[in-house]
């Protein structure tokens, strides 16, 4: 069959070769009219070639990329996302790790089901998850630089995650306890987070000069884009709490009375973890992010104005723009709180 004008042919090369067939395209015509070819690919056979001289006169794609790997890729796009101010979320590198087997292909050639396998074998199903997400990325920046031109990891199926049991929102009686050791370190931290919804790393990383107590709010957050840099209202009865940390005058709110800044892991050992307060031992620090929730919920606090105030990533949300009103509305939805 005579194959259109323009749209490249296929033909077999000579000695013993693995794959003998070779795809050709016309890229362009030189000032004699001559045609300007390139080398498409090499197939196993006469099909194969023939079907990727299709895929490509159906959707042409920059054939210089063609056989980029894809560890090569990551690279190319770790560097697109430097470039343009973006950070890499750190669950993404674990992740690229677990594609260990394809590092070595050439991405346009990888397909759904190598990269399901993958998934499959994952343990964990939000690692799985990330997968996915890392993959959809790297598509997406792969079509943009017309290195290939669909998402083979859209179709992608991730195993459900099952809701969380290891966290649990304190009881009214934990909570009156935590207030009678509130001069505790461990029992104001988790009395703060209770009526704020941050997470244990959001209130260490909390600065003074972000702190507002006039107007009874603090600037901060981590993880999500709704989550950084969000207004995060204090409570009246937490108000007293907050005022004692402002005062010390250190750089971090969130500090020990000598001023020092604490990260995560050094407050769960010193405080935390050998802390002789019955409510503190029977929960974890993140429980305090919960029980906010929950809260606020039982409060009949609108969905909208929780996301505000957690930094949950929603399409209510949207961008958030903050007024005097908006603030006023976050503070008197935590004010609302029964604990």
């Amino acid at each position: 069959m005579r194959l259109p004008n323009g749209y490249g042919s296929v033909y077999k090369m000579g000695g013993r070769r693995r794959r003998p067939y070779a795809a050709v395209i016309v890229c362009g015509w030189d000032d004699d009219g001559k045609p300007q070819r390139k080398y498409l690919g090499y197939y196993l056979t006469k099909k194969d070639a023939l079907a990727a001289l299709a895929n490509y006169n159906a959707k042409p794609y920059k054939i210089e990329d063609h056989g980029i790997t894809l560890a090569a890729l990551w690279e190319r796009w770790k560097e697109y996302r430097k470039e343009r101010g973006k950070n890499i979320q750190q669950s993404y590198p674990p992740a690229f790790q677990r594609l260990s087997p394809l590092h070595d292909r050439a991405f346009a050639d990888i397909t759904t089901p190598q990269i399901q396998t993958i998934i499959d074998a994952c343990d964990k199903p939000p690692s799985a998850r990330i997968i996915k997400v890392v993959m959809n990325l790297l598509y997406k920046y792969a079509i943009f630089m017309g290195i290939v031109t669909e998402n083979r990891a859209s179709t992608l199926e991730t195993p459900t995650i099952q809701a969380s049991t290891i966290h649990k929102p304190f009881t009214p009686e934990e909570i009156k306890e935590l207030w009678e050791h509130a001069d505790e370190p461990e029992a104001a931290f988790a009395l703060i987070t209770c009526y704020t919804g941050m997470r244990p790393g959001e209130l260490l990383a909390i600065k003074s000069k972000d702190v507002h107590i006039e107007e009874r709010y603090m600037i901060g957050g981590i993880k999500t884009k709704n989550g950084i840099n969000r207004q995060i209202p204090i409570a009246k009865k937490i108000l007293p709490l907050v005022k004692k940390f402002y005062a010390i005058g250190a750089p971090y709110l969130f500090v020990t009375a000598a001023g020092k800044h604490y990260t995560l892991g050094n407050f769960r050992k010193t405080y935390w973890n050998v802390s002789l307060i019955p409510a503190v031992r029977n929960h974890l620090p993140h429980d305090g992010r919960h029980t906010c929730a929950s809260a606020l919920d039982d409060a009949g606090i609108s969905r909208k104005t929780i996301q505000l105030i957690l930094g949950h990533t929603s399409k209510e949300i949207g961008e958030r723009v903050y007024t005097h009103k908006t603030t006023q509305q976050l503070v008197e939805a935590v004010d609302s709180i029964l604990l």
